[in-house]
């Protein structure tokens, strides 16, 4: 009796050990960042179910200068989809079964992890529910990958008080970024890459009408800082945006601030240099300005879509502080 109360102890023990507040103890996820691992029958993955994947979730990530996807694609056959596949941090199942739709599961199997479920009684059904749910998963994973980044930066961030105390906002930088140039309401900050740098700016510029709400002066405000403050190797040479390229813009929200997101490629005027930038341009009706930050990457020999991710990941870290 008394072997049998010591078993039922440990196990207990054993119990609370892996589930804490009822939660069972995960491992931690794997995967690079914007890569998804694709769980489908290999006749499907090379037939048409596999060509609708591709379609939304290996397309061309826009506003780079060479082609990159979207995300990058990984795909494994149902039987293999233990271990090592279980902890894949962003994993997209597509099954055939007898209740049709699509499902999100977090932390799963790892922790972070997304899994999105598509079932479908045959094939087309399955096309469908890709063409039309397509938008709203990427919409989850781009989501999620931004937050993963978030919570890994935390891990070790620098001391931003000097850029909180004179523009009057918090950022969360990782401690890997160091200042390159700092002038009255403008900081510029570089992590060094093996071959190139990813670069971020932050300043603010008035409101002086409507024109500013709409961003249409994004391109002027940034043109201007370059040209004062961000100088190329030679004499007469500094930053610009890409004049033959128009980028792309949408209105978004930056942590409860309407902000405008703008994405293209810049260059060096009489300079070779470029590469691709993202600005946002929050909305401080408070105090009639907006804040800028923007990232940017010079990395001529590299792949540049998970630099620009991690500096819209940082760069979503703003928020207005009331002053």
């Amino acid at each position: 009796m008394k072997k049998l109360f010591i078993s039922i102890f440990i196990l207990g023990f054993l119990m609370v050990s892996c589930k804490g507040n009822g939660k069972k103890t995960l491992p931690e996820s794997t995967g690079k960042t914007h890569n998804i691992l694709v769980i489908m029958k290999d006749n499907e993955w090379k037939g048409e179910v596999g060509d609708s994947i591709r379609k939304y979730f290996a397309v061309e990530y826009n506003d780079l200068p060479q082609a990159e996807p979207l995300f990058t694609l990984h795909q494994a056959a149902p039987q293999l989809f233990s271990d090592i596949y279980k902890i894949y941090r962003d994993v997209i199942i597509v099954e055939k079964g007898d209740k049709p739709g699509i499902h999100f599961y977090k932390d799963q199997f790892a922790r972070p992890q997304l899994i999105a479920k598509i079932t479908g009684r045959n094939e087309e059904e399955i096309k469908k529910l890709i063409h039309d749910h397509a938008k709203e998963i990427i919409a989850r994973f781009r989501a999620f990958e931004i937050k993963n980044l978030q919570q890994r930066h935390r891990q070790a961030l620098r001391d931003n008080s000097d850029i909180e105390k004179e523009l009057g906002i918090s950022i969360e930088i990782p401690d890997f970024f160091r200042v390159v140039d700092h002038q009255k309401n403008f900081f510029w900050l570089r992590r060094d890459l093996k071959n190139g740098e990813e670069d971020i700016l932050l300043y603010s510029v008035p409101i002086k009408d409507s024109l500013d709400l709409k961003g249409n002066r994004v391109l002027f405000y940034r043109d201007s800082i370059g040209k004062k403050y961000i100088p190329g190797p030679l004499d007469s040479t500094y930053m610009r945006s890409e004049s033959n390229l128009s980028p792309s813009q949408i209105m978004t929200e930056i942590n409860g601030h309407k902000a405008i997101e703008t994405r293209g490629l810049w260059n060096m005027k009489n300079d070779f240099m470029g590469g691709p930038y993202i600005n946002y341009s929050i909305i401080d009706k408070k105090h009639k300005r907006m804040i800028v930050g923007e990232g940017f990457i010079y990395a001529p020999a590299i792949d540049k879509r998970n630099y620009i991710i991690q500096l819209e990941a940082i760069l979503k870290t703003i928020k207005l502080l009331d002053k």
